[in-house]
């Protein structure tokens, strides 16, 4: 398992770019925010594969729900139940022993014209986006997020 391309921190919309519409480019998806280089699987995730839809994006609430539904398909595992969270959990340790883990995708918390006044409260809703490294309160926020079983950015806790 090797794969020369590194791509460390990405966001969403440059993930499209990796969805095997360019033979050129590698084949690449993501679960729970982890990118992995999929290429050898093409037959699989590339552009006539039975998975193609899961290719170019975060499909972790897809691949925990097994629904190819366009509103399926994204990163959000929020409201998921135990069950659905244990197949997520399945598929990603099914990627991480296939596949080679390139980079992240770049979670951004809702900035103040799209999000509740909760964020305000809890100091996230300033001058734009945040990413998680941006404040005092990201650590701790994700620590309290896991053992939920929660998305590990500031906004996993907006939505409940």
């Amino acid at each position: 398992m090797e794969s020369s391309l590194q791509l460390g921190e990405i966001a969403e919309e440059e993930l499209k770019a990796y969805d095997g519409s360019d033979p050129n480019k590698p084949l690449l998806m993501a679960i729970k925010g982890q990118v992995f280089d999929v290429s050898s699987s093409r037959k699989f995730y590339g552009p006539d594969g039975p998975y193609a839809s899961l290719s170019g994006k975060d499909a972790s609430r897809a691949l925990a729900t097994m629904s190819f539904k366009e509103k399926d398909l994204n990163g959000d595992i929020s409201g998921l139940s135990p069950p659905e969270l244990d197949n997520l959990h399945d598929w990603e340790n099914t990627f991480k022993s296939k596949y080679v883990r390139v980079g992240t995708v770049k979670k951004i918390a809702p900035s103040a014209n799209d999000s509740s006044m909760e964020a305000t409260e809890m100091g996230l809703a300033s001058s734009g986006p945040k990413s998680i490294d941006d404040g005092p309160i990201a650590a701790e926020h994700v620590e309290e997020c896991k053992p939920r079983g929660r998305n590990y950015w500031l906004g996993c806790c907006l939505k409940q």
